[in-house]
């Protein structure tokens, strides 16, 4: 696979492309899904971002997934459709709406948005901030330091290196992403 590859995160389940149309309503969080990440059950340690320490939601490491189209948050009310994401997730990323929505630009005049794909309540999140009709971005959120914040953000597969760094759980990421021109299988350190 090469480098243009647009908007591609998390396995290829989360796309924005500039132009392309796409439901503006809210997908309805009670037909979200969770998932245990491999070698959690087991009692295997698990990654959290360097100095952290996971202070909020499923300890047992149980990923949110609000399936192929997310959970689109147009105002910061929206925020309550994020079941089983942890508070201070839910305020950050309203947050990081009312910032995106507060810039104004001449070409692309509709109100921007943010998509959340999923979340692991220890500490990731996964989705994506896009205008309707303009594009976007897919985005990476984490609590590095025990404040969210992006840690990535672009239009094509995130590096490997960003996903080591903070130490992302393969089914928040996906299981692929850029090592130089290379798309390779990524597992998440242990």
């Amino acid at each position: 696979m090469n480098r243009a590859k647009l908007v591609a995160v998390a396995a290829g389940s989360l796309f924005l492309l500039g132009a392309c149309g796409g439901s503006d309503e809210p997908r309805d969080a009670g037909n979200a899904t969770t998932s245990t990440e491999p070698g959690i059950a087991s009692g295997e340690p698990t990654p959290t971002p360097p100095g952290d320490t996971p202070t909020s939601g499923d300890p047992a490491g149980r990923v949110v997934d609000f399936g192929e189209d997310g959970v689109t948050l147009t105002s910061a009310p929206d925020v309550t459709d994020l079941a089983g994401a942890p508070a201070d997730f839910r305020a950050f990323i309203a947050r990081e709406l009312a910032k995106e929505q507060a810039q104004s630009d001449d070409v692309c005049t509709e109100k921007p948005q943010i998509k959340v794909s999923r979340i692991d309540p220890r500490g990731w999140a996964a989705g994506g901030t896009f205008i309707p009709q303009c594009g976007g971005n897919a985005t990476l959120w984490a609590k590095p330091d025990g404040t969210w914040r992006e840690v990535w953000a672009g239009q094509q597969l995130v590096d490997c290196a960003t996903l080591k760094r903070y130490a992302f759980p393969a089914d928040v990421a996906g299981g692929t992403c850029l090592d130089g021109d290379d798309e390779v299988p990524y597992a998440a350190a242990r």
